[in-house]
């Protein structure tokens, strides 16, 4: 790729690679280290929380601990995952949005549907924001684009979290995407080294998403139970089920929640407990929660740091 890489330029960065928001195995530690190595850093949902909350007065005092603990390790950029109101029933991303501009977080990632207005008002309030539409859509991010988004994720099935539940691949899904807007296209799902990122850039992507590359790295929160877990499962012996009421779909090691999420759907639940994040992954009891990863994680063979990981995948776009 020549001249000034566009995501960079936008978001104030060095390299075109933004950390995926993730539960609770994100925190300042984590979020410090991609931004200092020159990458995104991006606070997800309880990230550096000790203890589960459930009001939003209380999320939002310990995400306030969590953004200036993280402005305590960098001065360089980074953001917030925040979610449009159609996904937000109770009004916590709404709390954390003011947050962020009493806090001076300046760039939102939102995760949910492609919302013309909520991105219209965040503009208008002087947020950047990168769009990730749920289950990705060339509609979804034309719709995005004319709503004032600056970056548009463009996510396959290939990757981990939460899936998308149609089955377009992310080499597909970047170039439908990228072809269809002006705007730079992040390709999420699978970008794991040089090789992939490679890859997203021959079919159109100025940078990478990336969420399983990150939870192998050593300032990652996750338990070593859980980056082991990893490293240790056959690529064949992933579990793929189907929740959310069929909206999304689980890739996880196979542990009891991916067992019982899966015999769940074949009785025609789809809806089926993804189990305690925070017990499962942050604390170690595998048996307690999903592990989700992309479905090439069994080829990162090492937990590095998180400056490693952004130099090698940021090579695949220069």
């Amino acid at each position: 790729m020549s001249g000034i890489n566009r995501v960079c330029k936008i978001l104030g960065i060095q390299k075109p690679v933004v950390q995926a928001p993730m539960f609770w195995i994100t925190s300042p530690k984590l979020v410090a280290a991609v931004s200092n190595a020159g990458g995104l850093g991006v606070l997800g949902p309880n990230a550096g929380f000790k203890k589960p909350v459930t009001s939003i007065k209380d999320t939002v005092e310990e995400m306030r601990k969590t953004i200036r603990k993280t402005r305590e390790l960098t001065d360089k950029p980074f953001g917030m995952n925040v979610f449009p109101t159609s996904s937000d029933p109770f009004g916590f991303s709404k709390a954390l949005i003011n947050l962020c501009k009493e806090e001076g977080v300046k760039i939102l990632v939102s995760a949910g549907d492609m919302d013309q207005d909520a991105f219209k008002k965040w503009k208008d309030e002087g947020f950047t924001v990168i769009a990730r539409e749920m289950n990705p859509t060339v509609r979804g991010a034309i719709t995005a684009e004319k709503a004032g988004a600056d970056i548009i994720v463009a996510t396959g099935c290939d990757e981990g979290g939460c899936m998308p539940i149609l089955a377009t691949g992310t080499t597909a899904i970047t170039a439908l995407i990228s072809d269809a807007v002006k705007v730079p296209v992040l390709s999420a799902g699978g970008i794991i080294n040089e090789k992939f990122a490679r890859a997203a850039a021959a079919v159109g992507a100025e940078g990478a998403y990336v969420g399983s590359r990150f939870i192998l790295s050593k300032e990652n929160p996750a338990s070593d139970a859980a980056k082991q877990d990893i490293l240790n499962t056959h690529p064949d012996d992933y579990i793929v089920f189907t929740h959310m009421g069929g909206s999304s779909r689980w890739r996880t090691t196979p542990h009891k929640i991916g067992k019982e999420g899966l015999e769940a759907n074949k009785k025609g639940n789809l809806s089926p407990s993804s189990g305690s994040f925070y017990e499962g992954v942050l604390n170690g009891n595998l048996e307690r929660s999903v592990n989700s990863v992309c479905n090439v994680a069994s080829l990162i063979k090492s937990i590095d740091s998180c400056k490693d990981i952004v130099n090698e995948i940021a090579r695949g776009f220069m």
